[in-house]
């Protein structure tokens, strides 16, 4: 099955207060698609979805509480390895 127009992003946000991997992954879930979405560790995401970076940080930033910091990076590139990183799901998003 062909995938929607998107590209891959990762998604990185983190408390010293709380578990932050529930309220970023719901908040994902209301955007993007499960098979979208893949969790990493914690609170970090891969995400594929053609919003752009400012628009993921703005879906996820009601979640957060004071001082609670989030990155979203776009990729162009990208190589992984290991169980937590889907090798043909990375290959079925453009690599």
């Amino acid at each position: 099955m062909p995938l929607a127009p998107g590209s891959l992003k990762c998604v990185i946000a983190w408390s010293a207060q709380r578990a932050l991997r529930d309220p970023i992954e719901e908040a994902l879930r209301a955007h993007v698609s499960a098979e979208n979405i893949r969790n990493i560790d914690a609170a970090t995401f891969l995400v594929y979805t053609d919003a752009e970076p400012a628009d993921v940080r703005d879906w996820l930033t009601p979640h957060l509480q004071d001082g609670e910091p989030i990155f979203v990076v776009e990729f162009e590139r990208w190589s992984g390895y290991g169980p937590a990183v889907d090798r043909d799901w990375l290959l079925r998003r453009g690599h």
